[in-house]
């Protein structure tokens, strides 16, 4: 009698990746800067970690979340200044630079930093920092609160521009438009624009205080 032959063996299934607030972060950004913030979803996140869409809820309460987690992975990629810098006008423009760089960095997601409130313990951490740079440079706790309010709606800003064209390649048809416009050239390039924001930066920095 012959023996029947047995069935080719199905692949063995990846095991899940241990779930965790830090590997869902991290699976998050890693979606956002691959396909964009808009397409981020429960399945999607999911399907990318490896589980089901409701093992999520088990570590994160609901899709916003999910983006408070990612907001605080991002803001965590920003080295903290020192506890006590010998120039606090230096440490105050390094931190807000780095700030600046995750436009660069991650053009995608700056959106979760620049247009949600700060909620996260990282934001707050920042925002610590930042208020006592500020404080260091003389200001009394009620001016470095309107300053940092100040510098974070122009960081805000110029992070956005400086995303907006990272994600959309499209030329600009402002340009055509107008002779006046059309007369600066190159000066409209995204390069220019990111001299121009840093330069601006600068001297918002330079000018607290005095």
């Amino acid at each position: 009698m012959t023996a029947r032959p047995r069935p080719p063996r199905r692949p063995a299934r990846p095991p899940a990746p241990r779930l965790s607030p830090d590997a869902i972060a991290a699976a998050a950004l890693a979606l956002i800067d691959r396909d964009g913030l808009d397409r981020l979803s429960a399945r999607r996140l999911a399907a990318a970690l490896n589980c089901e869409a409701m093992s999520l809820y088990h570590h994160v309460a609901g899709m916003e979340g999910v983006l408070d987690l990612t907001a605080d992975r991002l803001l965590s990629l920003i080295p903290p200044p020192p506890e006590a810098p010998a120039d606090p006008r230096a440490a105050l423009l390094a931190l807000a630079r780095a700030y600046l760089a995750l436009a660069d960095r991650h053009p995608a997601a700056f959106a979760l930093i620049a247009a949600r409130r700060w909620r996260t313990p990282r934001a707050a951490a920042l925002a610590g920092d930042l208020t006592r740079l500020l404080g260091g440079l003389g200001l009394k706790p009620r001016e470095a609160l309107r300053e940092l309010r100040i510098l974070a709606a122009y960081l805000n800003g110029a992070g956005l521009a400086l995303a907006a064209w990272r994600t959309d390649a499209a030329p600009s048809q402002t340009a055509a438009a107008d002779p006046a416009l059309a007369r600066l050239g190159a000066a409209l390039g995204p390069a220019a624009i990111a001299r121009d924001l840093a330069a601006g930066l600068e001297a918002m920095v330079a000018a607290i205080g005095r």
